[in-house]
């Protein structure tokens, strides 16, 4: 009987010890590398030092040590709480290292206005400015506010046409529609609101044609709101 209970307590101590050496080794294992890729060639705004700092800012760095504290999916949506990364994808391989795929936010219109300056990306987030990087997208003069997502529309049919999309570098809301700058000539052009496109299309670029073969005038306007109509309006002589 005796022996029998020794033959127990032996079992069981080493038992608890096989436990004790198993998690101690477990708690040794070790992230040996973070592998960031970007769903483009090349990144814009961020690079992988900014997403290693990205990951290390939490409160609890241990996960960045021990493989098996590492929660996946706290990690992508850390990743994606910030404003410059649109998807994150992260998953393990045997090796020890973490894949980091990620998407960033692609700008189409940078707002200007009295108190802050940002970009909108195709969807109508919100993106902050980078040192990193500056888009190259027509720029808002104002708060959007409400307009926010019609004014991305607007901004994505502009990409659509090739003369019109390098052309356009600014616009701003005037009378509940649209007024343009544009890169070619100083004046103005009254789009207002996002509606019959493809006409004001047509009769922006038939504008065009025509200022190409004539001595350029000094126009301070161009209203294309009218139907089957170009308003131009002169600096000097009046409409």
């Amino acid at each position: 009987m005796r022996n029998s209970i020794i033959y127990f307590f032996s079992i069981l101590i080493i038992f608890v010890f096989l436990i004790f050496f198993s998690q101690r080794r477990n708690s040794k294992k070790e992230v040996l590398r973070i592998n960031i890729n970007f769903k483009d060639a090349k990144s814009k705004f961020l690079d992988s030092q900014m997403v290693n700092k990205l990951l290390i800012q939490r409160n609890d760095t241990s996960f960045f040590l021990k493989e098996d504290m590492v929660d996946l999916k706290e990690l992508e949506d850390l990743l994606i709480s910030n404003p410059m990364i649109a998807n994150a994808d992260i998953f393990r391989i045997p090796q020890g290292i973490l894949n980091v795929k990620l998407e960033e936010r692609k700008p189409v219109i940078r707002i200007i206005s009295n108190h802050e300056e940002f970009y909108i990306d195709n969807f109508g987030h919100k993106v902050p400015l980078s040192k990193k990087y500056s888009a190259r997208v027509p720029i808002f003069y104002g708060q959007p506010d409400k307009n926010l997502m019609d004014l991305v529309k607007f901004i994505k049919l502009i990409k659509t046409d090739s003369l019109v999309k390098v052309e356009i570098i600014d616009l701003k809301n005037s009378n509940n529609g649209y007024v343009l700058g544009l890169r070619s000539f100083p004046f103005k052009v009254i789009w207002g609101k996002n509606s019959k496109y493809e006409q004001k299309m047509k009769k922006l670029k038939y504008l065009y044609s025509y200022l190409e073969n004539k001595d350029f005038l000094k126009i301070e306007k161009v209203n294309l709101t009218f139907d089957k109509q170009i308003v131009l309006d002169y600096e000097q002589n009046g409409k």
